[in-house]
């Protein structure tokens, strides 16, 4: 899922720099950013790294309520996680040295990673992860990860010792390592309130935080001195801003004014592509686009409508316009087949006829009027609520597009209204599943509450037979496809870029996973 804000801010950036050195139209209309490192010492070593969305003055450096790529890419500065997902999704060790369960599945016992400091000097234990799995679930601290946590007892998270910690499960959980590979899972300080993580969080990563006002660019970061990777990081500051029109972050990169762009549109890119001074990257990804409808409100509560918007939509069209063939089409399920657990069955095709024939059957013999929000929020919105404006009339759908302002589209639109263009970032199977889809989701998009999806989720989990626990995760998806409220069009490749003297980045499937730790800048 993805959140913006700051186009005005970055834009405003943009103007004044371009103003002051009066040569944006000498750099092919390339952003102009100004620098807060200019004064520094000329051996101080900067990195500067640039994301697409923003968030304005509801930024944050509190892991429990990130919910947008800025958001990520501070936490991945400053904090780490027990575990980490591999490029396939699978669970690698970061503050975590392994982990194993009882015979039963329910109890999980992590052995933690010895010497490892905090930003501050204090040593990393047991009893940090127990406060931060007890804020993240606990239901006053209100974070999004209590749905994707809710199978962890939280009397049953205990610190064995000081690097032992267990966690009891109310039930078994196969894949729980992976379960706590996510976005709000970094381990924060013990004792640190909502209100000093919110700006001023303490965590074991590779920098710590040297200055960060919501709605003010860019964040800056110093270099964690007790730092627990021998001879890491290899910079000595990091600026990390938004810039949330994609132009300007393809100017910004031409023009070396930054040095990481950690998202890239999948079209328009053959003047990066084509500089010898610049690396452009890419991952097959499961991250998705799409649409939205509330599945408790008029006239998407009928099922045959929602059935209806399915049929209609030609979603290679979609794969071409939005991405450029960089990713695969989609079927409405989060989880994609090369996933683990994704549904093997052969593409559904567009049918206007049946799609028209469920309309007539809802009493809508004459199609329907709906309002579709859009904005320019993310990367592909406005092109997909176009599209599909244009593929459903042919069914006597007839759209009407509001595009919302993209400073505030996240907090003041998605969630608010009944259809909307959206995206969701790549995620494992459960955690996509339970994230946008249990009846109990914070980010319940839909408004779907369906207890037989539900059921099969929390079966599946403490399902100890692999062929057995793939059938209920796809079964759960079938249900999705049958009665869900979202349509799920592509899956579209993250792609990234830096600058060729910059070395030790990748992007990574899990669009929110950064890696900042190894980079290095050659001079």
């Amino acid at each position: 899922m993805v959140a913006s804000r700051g186009f005005s801010a970055s834009r405003r950036e943009v103007l004044l720099g371009a103003a002051a050195l009066g040569g944006a139209a000498a750099l092919g209309g390339a952003a102009i950013l100004g620098s807060p490192g200019s004064a520094l010492a000329s051996d101080v070593k900067t990195l500067r790294v640039a994301t697409g969305e923003t968030d304005g003055v509801k930024g944050t450096l509190d892991p429990a309520y990130g919910n947008n790529d800025n958001d990520a890419a501070r936490a991945s500065l400053v904090y780490e996680r027990l575990v980490v997902p591999d490029e396939a999704f699978a669970p690698q060790p970061q503050l975590a040295l392994s982990w194993k369960p009882d015979a039963t599945g329910q109890v999980w016992t992590f052995a933690l990673r010895p010497d490892v400091k905090f930003q501050d000097g204090t040593p990393f234990t047991a009893k940090d992860v127990v406060y931060t799995f007890q804020r993240l679930i606990d239901p006053k601290t209100a974070s999004a990860a209590a749905a994707i946590l809710g199978q962890i007892d939280p009397n049953g998270i205990r610190a064995v010792d000081d690097h032992t910690v267990e966690f009891t499960l109310h039930a078994p959980v196969v894949e729980f390592p992976l379960l706590i590979a996510n976005r709000f899972t970094y381990i924060v300080r013990a004792g640190q309130t909502s209100e000093e993580l919110r700006t001023a969080g303490i965590g074991t990563g590779p920098f710590k935080v040297e200055k960060f006002v919501p709605g003010e660019e860019p964040t800056i970061f110093l270099r964690n001195e007790h730092y627990w990777q021998p001879g890491k990081p290899h910079v000595d500051r990091v600026e990390l801003r938004a810039i949330a029109e994609p132009s300007s972050r393809i100017a910004a990169l031409l023009a070396n004014q930054v040095d990481i762009v950690t998202e890239l549109p999948a079209l328009g890119l053959q003047r990066l592509e084509s500089s010898p001074d610049v690396k452009v990257q890419s991952a097959r990804t499961s991250f998705w686009h799409g649409l939205a409808a509330f599945t408790d409100t008029p006239p998407f509560d009928d099922v045959r409508v929602r059935k209806a918007l399915k049929l209609v939509v030609n979603r290679e069209q979609y794969l071409k316009a939005i991405v450029g063939d960089r990713g695969s089409v989609a079927y409405d399920t989060p989880v994609p087949p090369w996933q683990t657990y994704g549904l093997p069955e052969a593409p559904f095709k567009p049918d206007i006829a049946a799609a028209k024939k469920l309309l007539a059957e809802a009493g809508h013999p004459n199609g329907i009027d709906i309002d579709l929000y859009t904005s320019a929020a993310d990367v592909g919105l406005i092109q997909i609520a176009t599209l599909f404006k244009a593929q459903a009339a042919v069914a006597d759908i007839r759209v009407n597009i509001i595009q919302a302002p993209a400073a505030d589209y996240w907090s003041n639109i998605w969630l608010k209204k009944p259809f909307v263009a959206t995206g969701w970032n790549a995620r494992s199977a459960d955690e996509a599943l339970s994230l946008e889809f249990l009846s109990t989701a914070a980010w319940n998009e839909t408004h779907w509450h369906n207890k037989e999806f539900d059921e099969l989720v929390f079966e599946a989990r403490k399902t100890l037979d692999e062929s057995k626990r793939t059938e209920l995760y796809r079964k759960a998806q079938r249900v999705i496809q049958d009665d869900g409220g979202a349509l799920i069009l592509i899956y579209a490749d993250t792609v990234g870029a830096t600058r060729a003297n910059v070395h030790g980045y990748k992007v990574h499937p899990q669009k929110i996973t950064h890696d900042f730790s190894d980079v290095s800048i050659q001079t």
